[in-house]
């Protein structure tokens, strides 16, 4: 008799530095989430101007500077030295001393047991090893706290005819950068079978986190080329230190595809913003029932 082992499929390990020198083109082209996805997740999540918020893989501090006037305390948390560097800069030019920083992958970061109401992950919990990250969260938050999952879509992300040419550019620039001599690995191999395998609701609940709903918010954008351009060099594939040398070719190759389009009638896209809300379980509380 034959005996199946099923294997468990683990999360592939990013590199540390995908995003180094991103940091300036991710704060002005990266948009902001809309603000009734933020008054919605802080009113579901209970803030009331107490408390302290974690923002892991912080980015440039979208979520931070959306929301810490609404707790006492807020930690600032990025692996990349260039992004921690544009939340000090512009915290000090707002005269801020309740947010914290600190340059730290999430996976090593050191925070106190049940220390914060709020954690918020803005589109970086795909890269994380989300079991760690996820079994690390649950001890951080206090009971009843509650974590966020929050993303936005991408320029190419749609079915029209303009968003259509910009992913086939995208896709061949992202191989001829990745066949180059000074090419790396920016997409692990086995990423897209883990995320299949072992959706990041699934591995919340399976950790013990209540799941506790999914709310999303739509916002019309009218892109420009120079916007577009922006939000490439702001990723992980095509940033400047990727594309390098190639930048001008990449960026004449971009616009002369979208001018025509441009001319057309614009770069109009309708963009998802999203989150999904989970929560440490109070000991003894019923179950939520958000999800209704």
């Amino acid at each position: 008799m034959s005996v199946r082992h099923n294997r468990v499929v683990t999360d592939p390990q990013f590199r540390a530095d995908l995003y180094q020198g991103a940091g300036r083109d991710y704060d002005q082209y990266r948009l902001a989430y809309p603000q009734p996805l933020i008054d919605d997740l802080l009113r579901r999540s209970g803030a009331n101007g107490n408390g302290r918020l974690l923002d892991l893989a912080c980015g440039t501090g979208q979520l931070s500077f959306a929301m810490r006037s609404t707790f006492a305390e807020t930690w600032a948390v990025d692996q990349e030295p260039d992004m921690i560097a544009v939340v000090e800069e512009k915290a000090r030019a707002a005269g801020l001393t309740d947010l914290r920083t600190e340059i730290c992958a999430a996976e090593d970061l050191s925070a106190p047991e049940a220390s914060f109401d709020l954690v918020v992950i803005g589109n970086a919990f795909h890269r994380m090893r989300r079991d760690d990250v996820a079994a690390r969260v649950l001890r951080w938050l206090s009971p009843g706290g509650f974590l966020a999952l929050v993303w936005g879509g991408s320029p190419w992300e749609g079915d029209a005819s303009w968003q259509q040419e910009l992913a086939a550019i995208m896709r061949r620039w992202r191989s001829r950068v990745e066949s180059g001599a000074e090419a790396v690995e920016r997409v692990p191999t086995g990423y897209e079978q883990a995320r299949q395998a072992r959706p990041d609701m699934t591995i919340l609940e399976s950790l013990g986190f209540e799941l506790a709903g999914s709310f999303s918010f739509e916002v019309t954008h009218h892109w420009t080329p120079d916007e577009i351009v922006g939000f490439a060099y702001s990723t992980s594939v095509l940033s400047r230190r990727a594309v390098g040398d190639l930048g001008p070719e990449f960026e004449e190759d971009l616009r002369r595809e979208l001018d025509a389009y441009v001319q057309a009638g614009g770069l109009r896209q309708a963009i998802e913003f999203a989150y999904r809300l989970a929560c440490r379980p109070l000991a003894g509380a019923q179950p939520l029932n958000t999800w209704l």
